[in-house]
C-alpha cells in the first residue's frame, strides 16, 4: 500500500517538472518566434537591421530583483516562527515542535539576510557600472 503511493507521488513529481519545462521552452518559443516578426515587418518597411537592433537595445527592459523588500519579508517571518517556537515550547513543552521552528528560524533568516547583503552588493555594482 505504502509502496503505491510512492509511486504515485513520483509521477504527480515528473508531471509537474515536465510542464514546468515545457511552459520555460514556450515562453521562449514565443518571444523569440515575435521579435523576429517584429524585426520582419521592419525589415519589410525597408529599416536596416543594425538600426532595428539598436532601437531593441535601447528599448530593452531592466528588471531589478526586489532583494531588500524578499530579505525584509523573509527575516520578518523568520523572527515569527521563532517567537511561536517559543510560544509552542512554554505552552505545550514539545521540543521535538520546537526544534522544527527553530530550524525554520534559521533557514530564514540567513536566506533573508542573503538577499538584504545581495541588495546592497548589487546596488554598489550598478553604481560603479552605471
Amino acid at each position: 500500500m505504502g509502496n503505491t503511493i510512492e509511486i504515485t507521488q513520483l509521477i504527480v513529481f515528473c508531471i509537474i517538472g515536465v510542464a514546468f519545462i515545457a511552459a520555460l521552452f514556450l515562453s521562449w518559443y514565443f518571444y523569440h518566434q515575435a521579435r523576429d516578426k517584429e524585426r520582419m515587418v521592419l525589415i519589410e518597411r525597408g529599416d536596416k537591421l543594425e538600426d532595428i537592433i539598436g532601437v531593441q537595445k535601447e528599448n530593452k527592459f531592466e528588471f531589478t530583483f526586489p532583494w531588500l523588500k524578499v530579505g525584509v519579508v523573509l527575516v520578518g517571518m523568520s523572527i515569527a516562527f521563532l517567537l511561536i517556537g517559543f510560544l509552542v515550547k512554554s505552552l505545550e513543552n514539545d521540543m521535538e515542535l520546537f526544534k522544527g521552528f527553530l530550524i525554520t528560524f534559521i533557514i530564514g533568516a540567513c536566506l533573508g539576510i542573503a538577499c538584504v547583503v545581495n541588495h546592497f552588493i548589487g546596488k554598489k555594482g550598478l553604481d560603479k557600472h552605471g
